[in-house]
């Protein structure tokens, strides 16, 4: 475990969310000439091996929350779908973290803040789902054989106006006074936690030994969910694994600055390969459902035969792609446990 532990640091380099099909293109800041790129996740600071695990923690719940805001201007005038993107991801890692450190972080930790960014995260899912099926449609629209990509002209209108109100549900949102003082609360607990690791008098584990013993045990919760899959599992099953692969990742990430050195790329790889899979799974699975919907909705509506009919083909091609990942599951699964 130690010699796997030391080949994880480096897997932070990986891509931030295998879910993710496509990435938008880069805009210009209106106010100027100078392009506003979304900020992707901090760095987790250095932190001495020896401090306190709540140091540790502390730095890097502060890294995602400079993401987050890094990302809020953009996200609000619309610049690029990406700022959304990266804010998502800044908000999960400190869900994860959050999880991560229970067994060191005070109870508030747990009581508040887990239920407060789950909530945050979740309002943010909408607008994010519609952001990327349009930017796939181009995509989608390839993979039809008996329809005409034209077909798809009314879900492509049934996205767009879909995304103009999910838009301005989140926007008030995060406008919203209510949101201001989440950040500003959440703040000003940080720099209560980062004082807390002066505190003599408390007990706790060093950084290093905490994430020792805390990548350990993410992995193990890996290859456990993996181990009793099998080809009648239901979907839910190889979901849950997929969030326990996230954990991982996200867990290296954040104890990366005190773990051991070394280099071990195949099992970054390894894991990377596993992550892709399940990704691609459960992409297929969620998709197929959410087109369904839109279906249902256009018809209503009353939208033409052709445009649901090209949804069918879509859903069809996606019930192949889910079987393939399905096959390619056990191989990834082996790859990542024979290390």
């Amino acid at each position: 475990m130690v010699a796997m532990i030391k080949g994880w640091r480096s897997l932070a380099v990986c891509g931030d969310d295998v879910a993710t099909m496509t990435r938008g293109s880069r805009a210009p800041h209106p106010s100027g000439g100078g392009r506003a790129e979304p900020a992707s996740a901090h760095p987790t600071s250095r932190v001495k091996r020896a401090a306190p695990a709540v140091l540790l923690l502390a730095r890097a719940l502060s890294d995602f929350l400079g993401t987050m805001r890094d990302n809020i201007p953009g996200l609000l005038d619309d610049l690029d779908t990406e700022f959304l993107h990266d804010f998502r991801v800044a908000v999960r890692r400190t869900r994860s973290t959050l999880k991560l450190g229970r067994a060191v972080l005070p109870e508030v930790m747990r009581d508040r803040w887990e239920p407060a960014f789950k909530g945050l995260g979740d309002a943010t899912t909408p607008l994010r789902d519609l952001d990327v099926y349009s930017l796939d449609l181009p995509t989608m629209a390839a993979w039809l054989v008996s329809s005409n990509p034209a077909d798809l002209e009314p879900f492509a209108a049934h996205l767009r106006a879909r995304r103009i109100a999910e838009r301005r549900t989140l926007v008030r949102e995060l406008r919203s006074a209510r949101f201001s003082r989440l950040l500003r609360d959440w703040e000003q607990e940080l720099a209560r936690l980062a004082e807390s690791a002066d505190d003599v008098g408390r007990k706790h584990l060093s950084a290093r030994m905490w994430a020792n013993r805390s990548v350990s045990r993410v992995h193990q919760r890996v290859v456990r969910g993996g181990s009793v899959i099998s080809a009648d599992s239901p979907a839910v099953e190889l979901h849950e694994l997929r969030k326990r692969c996230k954990e991982l990742r996200y867990a290296l990430e954040v104890c990366e600055p005190v773990l051991a050195g070394g280099s071990h790329k195949h099992l970054v790889a390894d894991l990377k390969s596993l992550q892709d899979v399940l990704g691609r799974f459960q992409d297929c699975e969620v998709q197929g459902h959410a087109l369904r919907g839109f279906a249902e909705d256009m018809m209503a509506a009353g939208t033409s035969t052709g445009a649901v009919l090209a949804i069918g083909e879509l859903i069809a091609h996606l019930g192949v792609e889910q079987d393939q990942a399905r096959r390619d599951f056990d191989a990834a699964f082996t790859r990542f446990t024979r290390r």
